[in-house]
């Protein structure tokens, strides 16, 4: 029994403690459940804010109060002291705080009793590095943690670190790149690959002082070209490979040969001065590039009168490597260009040069072959001779060497310049059989290195010309140093040389002169054979004449194969600068350029030459030095919906030329071409020291992504101004405003992709040249009682009260695309007025002056520019894209000198054809005489006297079509 109840009573002791357990059961589910209600009734409170710029603390305080959650955080790692601004209502309160610890590395959980604790997302250390397709490097790439405020920049190997929370997203981005978005998981290191996006390629542009931003917030007109379309179609002077590129760049070229300078004019001729070539920036330093030689103010050559004869000697921008180049910007408008203030006024082309790029070899290998185009109408009826009769005679035949007013042409024989008789029929040949097959080769080597904390990229470029000129031809060797580096946090230093050898043979003359094989060759009669001219010299080494009538008619084989024409030049473009980012943004840099060369020139008329039998010899050197140094500060501003840019730089240039020139005539022995062999001696020489000193700053504001605003000033002091006197100014202020309203991002129908418009509105300027504001003198080889003598050397009064000139410009345009970018177009109305233009203005002889300077002059150019693109065909691998610009514009004379009604720029060496410039008409009128007509339209006869002017002239009303 006891056992039994043993038995019995444990049964029933194990029935009573499974109850037990039930019940305990049931009353932690009852907790956890109540528990679970009063977490969803905490995390369904909804709160409302209004708060600005107030303390993350206190606004945490207020959460509070309006709750019933209660915070846990150290103040260690939560930003206490942030300023927060938030405006909600009625918003669940887990809503609020996410939105306010949005971009930090913070999370916070929900605890039992409404307890909201603070903490951070656990970190890891990553790293790796962003690389184009091609493998290259990209230094400056964004890399941030979506969604965060973490975030760098890769170093100038394109390399990263950063720590980031677990299973964080990184966004990677670079101008002109595709962003790229990478989960971080368990990887702690990775190479990163961008592609290339077109759109973004053209989206992101150099402006002035080389600062890259968005097309779309520009107020003005930018076409920027990429280096390699350069390439495609190589010249020797990489400004004529932008012909048809750019609507209203007009690029015009002379006759010489390939070292030519170009004449480049961005919106008209900008200046009724001597030049109105825009300025050239590289790497963010201006670069000098007036032509030199003929009608040059500085280095070499001779000044472009009426009866100068020189070659042309090339321009400075022609040195350049087409290969080295990354991409050109043209800033056509005054709002685009008023940083540069005096130097801006007719234009700025911004050049970027090649940097390094990861480790890599490159090598390129071209070859241009050039002929001669001869689109000239040549009459081929009537032959040599004058009033209708071929030369019956070995003298009539010489003294009409150039004259094709002879009779009809019938293929007798006739008599010709050395007693030979020949078929008096027509040469159709002559240009063909004179000019040669010419060519460029060029060969460009390019090694990258890059390595810890730099990357450097070094190149050497030849290239190899031989003109289609017979006995021309061009060498030049360039050498390309580049380095970027960062050698601490926050600093990038950036370093440059180019050296660059260049040297010309024979270069050709200009014009008519003397001299000139190109004339000679165009203007013989059209029955005289140019290869019966050849050699263009008899046995005893005098010129082979054909024109007794006009000895300067030089034989061309004789002026291509003896007159000397060369050129040599040594140039060192170096550069330097340095940028340091402090962690909030805020930028200094500073750089600091130097443009330096030297230039020999040796010209001989060699003995024997018909119109200088003695001959002569000449040889000029020049130096030329520009420094330029300047400053620059700033820092980015974001405020809600608004960003604010301030930037504040000041500049300093000092340029530096001089130059000297021997001369001789009459060589003593025959052929031997040596200034110690020439008889009469002669010297001359010249220097010029200019400084200009540059405050400027600019202000940027944006709203959102619709609205930008931008206003900049320069002022500038110039030392060609610095006269003792009341009436003196030295300084001249630049201002400009711009602005873009991107209406699109308001307005956006399914066909338009992008749509903006713009307006800016800006004052530039153009300084004088030295030595116009006050007497010079020159010492004299003669003495007077053992002191040396002297003599003024203006020949215009002096004016102490002259002005830089300056121009404003007043520009409006729109840019839309179409149709996800398929077609878009690109539209700009211009208005610019330069005024103060300096001009000298014809005085009474009396005064012992020529003339006196004054500011008189106004200019105007107005007129549209438009640029057409077009997607024609898109595949997978294929796309095709076309486009078409164009411009026109209008130019005119406003006003002159009080009294005056016409400048005379340039008068012909046979005094009857001259260019001028007239109030009211189109800058450089061509002129010429013509007969007095009488009422009737009958000639009036036996008035010489009595010559009325004409004018001739092409509006500048150009279509530039380009692919």
């Amino acid at each position: 029994m006891i056992y039994y109840y043993l038995l019995q009573g444990r049964t029933r002791y194990r029935t009573l403690l499974k109850f037990i357990m039930l019940m305990k059961l049931t009353c932690i589910m009852v907790f956890i459940t109540c528990l679970n209600v009063s977490a969803s009734v905490f995390s369904q409170e909804k709160i409302s804010l209004d708060v600005k710029k107030t303390k993350l603390a206190r606004v945490l305080q207020i959460i509070e109060q309006q709750s019933s959650y209660h915070f846990v955080y150290s103040s260690s790692y939560v930003p206490v002291n942030k300023d927060v601004s938030i405006t909600v209502t009625n918003i669940p309160v887990t809503d609020v705080l996410s939105a306010i610890l949005n971009r930090t590395n913070l999370k916070y959980s929900v605890s039992d009793g409404g307890l909201i604790v603070i903490s951070r997302n656990k970190e890891v250390p990553i790293g790796g590095t962003v690389k184009d397709a091609q493998g290259g490097s990209l230094p400056g790439a964004s890399v941030r943690v979506k969604g965060t405020a973490i975030g760098t920049s890769t170093d100038v190997n394109g390399k990263f670190s950063l720590n980031a929370p677990e299973n964080a997203v990184l966004v990677v981005s670079y101008a002109g790149f595709q962003t790229k978005e990478i989960s971080v998981g368990s990887q702690t290191n990775f190479d990163i690959v961008l592609s290339e996006d077109s759109k973004q390629l053209t989206d992101v542009v150099v402006t002035a002082l080389g600062i890259k931003k968005e097309r779309r917030a520009l107020g003005y007109s930018v076409t920027q070209i990429g280096g390699e379309t350069l390439t495609q179609a190589r010249e020797n002077n990489i400004t004529n490979s932008l012909v048809g590129k750019v609507a209203g760049l007009d690029i015009a070229g002379t006759s010489g040969g390939a070292g030519a300078a170009t004449n480049v004019t961005i919106r008209g001729v900008s200046s009724l001065g001597p030049s109105s070539q825009p300025l050239y920036v590289v790497n963010g330093i201006p670069m000098e590039s007036a032509p030199v030689g003929f009608g040059s103010t500085i280095g070499i050559g001779n000044n472009g009168g009426q009866y100068d004869n020189a070659p042309d000697l090339g321009d400075a921008i022609s040195n350049l490597n087409p290969d080295d180049i990354e991409s050109i910007s043209v800033l056509k408008g005054a709002a685009a260009s008023a940083l540069y203030g005096n130097r801006a006024k007719a234009g700025v082309i911004l050049i970027t040069t090649k940097s390094g790029k990861g480790n890599s070899i490159e090598f390129s290998s071209n070859y241009v072959a050039e002929q001669v185009m001869d689109r000239t109408n040549w009459q081929y009826v009537y032959g040599q001779g004058v009033n209708g009769q071929k030369p019956t005679t070995q003298l009539a035949a010489a003294s009409t060497g150039s004259s094709s007013w002879g009779a009809r042409l019938d293929g007798s024989n006739v008599i010709q310049f050395d007693g030979v008789s020949r078929p008096y029929s027509a040469q159709e040949n002559n240009i063909k059989d004179f000019y040669r097959t010419g060519g460029s080769w060029t060969n460009t080597l390019a090694l990258n290195k890059s390595f810890t904390g730099g990357v450097i990229r070094l190149s050497a470029s030849d290239l190899t010309n031989n003109s289609v000129v017979p006995n021309s031809g061009l060498d030049r060797q360039n050498f390309t140093l580049s380095g970027t580096f960062d050698p601490i946090k926050n600093l990038v230093i950036d370093a440059r040389m180019n050296y660059i050898l260049e040297q010309a043979k024979n270069r050709p003359m200009l014009s008519d002169g003397a001299g000139n094989a190109n004339y000679n060759a165009a203007f013989l009669p059209t029955s005289v054979n140019i290869a019966t001219l050849q050699p263009g010299k008899n046995a005893d080494g005098s010129e082979l004449s054909y024109n007794t009538g006009n000895p300067y008619a030089t034989n061309p084989w004789f002026a291509a194969n003896d007159f000397i024409h060369d050129t040599k030049r040594e140039r060192l473009l170096s550069s330097f600068s340095a940028k340091y980012t402090f962690d909030n943004g805020l930028f200094i840099q500073g750089r600091a350029g130097r443009d330096s060369y030297n230039d020999s020139y040796i010209s001989v008329t060699p003995s024997g030459t018909a119109y200088d039998a003695d001959g002569g010899y000449t040889e000029q050197n020049s130096k030329f030095s520009d420094i330029n140094i300047d400053g620059l500060i700033g820092k980015s501003f974001k405020i809600d919906n608004f960003s604010i840019t301030p930037n504040l730089g000041a500049s300093y240039r000092r340029t530096k030329s001089e130059g000297i020139t021997n001369g001789g005539s009459s060589f003593q022995i025959f052929g031997i071409y040596t200034l110690a062999n020439t008889g009469g001696k002669s010297v001359s020489a010249y220097k010029l020291d200019q400084e200009t000193q540059s405050v400027y700053g600019t202000l940027e504001l944006a709203y959102k992504d619709v609205l930008y605003l931008t206003g900049s000033a320069r002022t500038d002091w110039f030392s060609t101004l610095a006269t003792p006197g009341k009436d003196n100014k030295l300084d001249v202020i630049y201002p400009s405003v711009s602005g873009s309203f991107v209406f699109s991002e308001l307005w956006k129908p399914s066909f338009l992709s992008f749509g903006k418009l713009r307006a800016g509105y800006a004052m530039v300027g153009q300084a004088t040249s030295p030595f116009q504001t006050q007497l010079y003198y020159n010492l004299r080889s003669e003495a007077n009682n053992g002191a040396p003598l002297g003599n003024i050397v203006n020949s215009s009064i002096p004016n102490s009260s002259l002005r830089a000139s300056k121009a404003t410009e007043l520009e409006i345009g729109t840019e839309m695309r179409f149709f996800g970018d398929r077609l878009s177009f690109d539209v700009t109305w211009y208005n610019k007025k330069s005024t103060d233009e300096i001009l000298p203005v014809p005085t009474s002889t009396t005064t012992g002056y020529s003339g006196a300077v004054l500011n008189i002059g106004k200019l105007r150019n107005k007129g549209v520019e438009a640029l057409i693109s077009g997607v024609v065909l898109k595949a997978d691998d294929f796309k095709w894209t076309s486009s078409v610009n164009g411009s026109y514009n209008d130019n005119k004379v406003l006003t002159l000198a009080p009294g005056t009604a016409s400048q005379l720029l340039a008068t012909s060496r046979s005094n009857v054809g001259f260019l001028q410039n007239l109030e009211g008409m189109a800058i450089g009128q061509v002129m010429a005489y013509d007969f007095l007509y009488d009422a009737t339209g009958n000639i009036v006869k036996d008035l010489i006297d009595s010559w009325a002017f004409i004018f001739a002239h092409i509006e500048m009303d150009v279509l530039y079509l380009g692919w």
